[in-house]
C-alpha cells in the first residue's frame, strides 16, 4: 500500500447517521498530502437536532449547517475521493459506521474498502507507552512539538493520517495488516453494529460483551443521566474491568464524563445533564483533561 484515505466525521447528536461535517485526506505512506476534502453536512431531517454534548465537543451548531449540503448531495463526491484506496480512521468503529449508516439512510452504494483503525493499532503498538490512546494523546506521543485542532474533522483526519504513516515507519505494512485484521463488517459489508439496547444489560453481560480488552487504563470516569445499555452501577463495574476508575461525581481529576440523555430533542436548559456540562466546561477551561461523550460514543470507543 502507498496511498490511503484518512477520514473523520463529527455528528450532531448520538446517532451516527447525524453527521454534520466530514474531513478526508488523501495521503501517501511517505508523508505526501495528495488532496483534501472538507464540508459541513446538513443532517437528514429525521436526525436533524444538535445534542449539547456534541456541540460542546466540536463547536458546530444548527445555525452553522443551515446552508450546508445533505449527504445525498455529496455522496458521489465522497465515493470518488475515496476511490479504491484503503480507509483509515482513529476509531473506525465510529467513523466507519457513520459512513455506512449515511449511505444506507440515503440509499447510496456502500463503500466496502479495506479499513484500518489507528486506535486499535495504538492499543497494541503503544500498549505500555501511553495510558490513554485517544487521537490527541497518540498524536502528541509521535509529534510532541506539533499542534492540531482536535474535533475539527479535517484536522483530525490529517492527524490520523500522520499517525498511520508514523506507525509504518516502525512496522511494515504486512505487520500492520496482522495487527489490524479486517472486521466482520469490513469483510462482508454487514450493517450489524452495536447500538442502544431495548433492555438494559447486567454487569456480567456488559463485561462479556465489552470487557475483553482493558482499553481505559488511566481514565477516571463519571456518569450523569440515565443509560440505556445498563444501570449505572453495572456500567461502573464494566469501567473498572476495563482498567479505569469509576467516579461517583465530577471532580478536577475526572478525564471522561459519560452523559446519558433519553430525549436530546427535549432536553431542558436547566436539566441535571446541562448542569454537569456547565461544570465540565468550567473544569476544562481551568485546565482539566476532561472529555465529554454521549453514551453511544462511549460504547463505540470500547467496542473490541
Amino acid at each position: 500500500m502507498n496511498t490511503f484515505i484518512a477520514i473523520d466525521f463529527e455528528t450532531a447528536n448520538e446517532q451516527r447517521k447525524s453527521a454534520c461535517s466530514i474531513g478526508m485526506v488523501k495521503f501517501t505512506t511517505n508523508g505526501e498530502v495528495i488532496d483534501t476534502y472538507y464540508t459541513l453536512i446538513n443532517p437528514h431531517p429525521e436526525v436533524r437536532y444538535f445534542n449539547p454534548i456534541n456541540s460542546w465537543v466540536h463547536g458546530i451548531t444548527e445555525k452553522d449547517i443551515e446552508d450546508a449540503p445533505e449527504w445525498s448531495d455529496i455522496a458521489k463526491e465522497v465515493a470518488q475521493f475515496i476511490g479504491e484506496y484503503p480507509i483509515v480512521a482513529h476509531n473506525m468503529a465510529f467513523d466507519g459506521y457513520v459512513l455506512s449508516d449515511l449511505n444506507r439512510l440515503y440509499q447510496q452504494k456502500p463503500i466496502e474498502n479495506r479499513r484500518f483503525c489507528t486506535l486499535r493499532l495504538a492499543r497494541k503498538i503503544l500498549a505500555s507507552e501511553i495510558e490513554r490512546k485517544s487521537l490527541d494523546n497518540v498524536y502528541y506521543y509521535y509529534f510532541p512539538n506539533e499542534e492540531f485542532t482536535h474535533h475539527q474533522a479535517i484536522s483530525d483526519a490529517m492527524a490520523c493520517a500522520k499517525i498511520f504513516v508514523r506507525m509504518q515507519e516502525d512496522y511494515p505494512y504486512e505487520q500492520i495488516q496482522e495487527l489490524c485484521p479486517p472486521t466482520q463488517n469490513n469483510r462482508s459489508g454487514s450493517l450489524q453494529r452495536p447500538g442502544l439496547y431495548a433492555e438494559q444489560l447486567s454487569a456480567q453481560e456488559l463485561i462479556e460483551r465489552y470487557g475483553q480488552t482493558p482499553c481505559l487504563e488511566g481514565e477516571r470516569i463519571a456518569i450523569t443521566g440515565t443509560l440505556k445499555h445498563g444501570q449505572r452501577s453495572a456500567v461502573q463495574e464494566l469501567i473498572t474491568v476495563l482498567g479505569a476508575t469509576a467516579e461517583k461525581s465530577l471532580t478536577k481529576k475526572t478525564t471522561l464524563l459519560i452523559v446519558g440523555i433519553p430525549s436530546p430533542q427535549h432536553e431542558k436548559a436547566n436539566s441535571n445533564a446541562s448542569r454537569k456540562l456547565l461544570k465540565a466546561t468550567a473544569l476544562k477551561e481551568a485546565g482539566s483533561p476532561i472529555q465529554v461523550l454521549s453514551e453511544e460514543e462511549f460504547f463505540n470507543r470500547i467496542t473490541p
